[in-house]
């Protein structure tokens, strides 16, 4: 069950302003006809990507059921900008606006969000040093708690990232085409949590490994046709996860954003679950409904919606 939490939560906080990708400075510098098939051209050009979750889950004996919807523009095959709605037990969706500013090299420079009145709830803010990211800060206005200062230091496959007034450091380690393969995570120097991934020839992650505070195995599938959102997210690869939590799994990102083909199923912790997908005429995918479900205690519906231009 601790694994199917995990995994519900990775997916939905991709899509809060928090974990929104950013720029890669190191890697290269509601719809009709099945829910937004949009253009019926073979171009793969995205305009709107919709991503909804509800997830139901028991804690402590107390259930709970949290709704996110976002919304996010596509603009010259970037997202510009993106609306986002979070809702728990039934409680009035609250929307926040967000928006992504670039420099002139096209690199993301903050990442900002704004409630209803145009008050600014929470920034990032990313610096870079010769091209590459050498720092990420994050103010949340409300509670300081949540807020990070994370440096980034560099030595040929890895980038080791710090977090100011921690112990702990997380070492990312990339391979000749630039893919994360490895991240890890040290107390000191002691090694606390670590994951490992292996990709296809096609470019699709194939599995997903876990070692220390938490330990699991997954593998993933995927159909035959473009995922469009890999070249949405492909030049932001490896910010997508550089200012992630040290214990967060990047491989359902990977298989979701960032993988050649569309994701389709996921097997792990003795589970297998297979997602439908729906495609219009030219086999672009145009909607992906996963359901994950270990008990009547814990589920998840996530619901994509694919909207193309000419």
């Amino acid at each position: 069950m601790k694994k199917l939490v995990l995994i519900f939560l990775a997916l939905t906080l991709v899509t809060s302003c928090d974990n929104e990708p950013l720029d890669p400075a190191y890697t290269n510098g509601g719809s009709d006809n099945g829910g937004g098939s949009g253009s019926e051209s073979s171009d793969l050009t995205l305009s709107l990507y919709e991503l909804d979750t509800q997830i139901s889950f028991d804690f402590f004996g107390t259930p709970f059921v949290t709704n996110t919807k976002s919304d996010f523009n596509i603009s010259d095959n970037k997202i510009a900008s993106g609306v986002n709605q979070a809702s728990v037990n039934g409680s009035p969706f609250v929307t926040e606006n967000q928006q992504i500013t670039r420099n002139g090299s096209n690199q993301i420079i903050s990442d900002t969000s704004t409630n209803a009145a145009g008050e600014i709830t929470n920034e990032t803010l990313i610096t870079y040093t010769n091209g590459v990211v050498s720092n990420i800060t994050y103010d949340y206005y409300d509670d300081d708690e949540d807020d990070y200062n994370y440096n980034f230091t560099y030595d040929g496959n890895t980038i080791t990232r710090t977090n100011e007034g921690s112990t702990i450091s997380t070492v990312f380690t990339v391979d000749s085409s630039d893919r994360v393969i490895k991240k890890e995570s040290f107390d000191g120097d002691a090694s606390i949590q670590a994951e490992t991934i292996a990709y296809d020839t096609a470019g699709n992650i194939t599995s997903s490994t876990t070692t220390g505070q938490i330990q699991s195995n997954t593998t993933y599938q995927f159909d035959d046709k473009t995922n469009p959102l890999k070249v949405v997210y492909a030049d932001n690869y490896l910010l997508q996860f550089l200012r992630d939590e040290y214990s967060d799994e990047i491989g359902q990102s990977i298989a979701q954003f960032l993988s050649t083909n569309n994701w389709n199923g996921a097997s792990f912790d003795e589970s297998s679950f297979t997602f439908n997908l729906e495609y219009n005429t030219v086999g672009r995918i145009t909607k992906r409904d996963m359901v994950f479900s270990s008990s009547p205690e814990l589920s998840a519906i996530i619901n994509e919606t694919f909207t193309y231009i000419n």
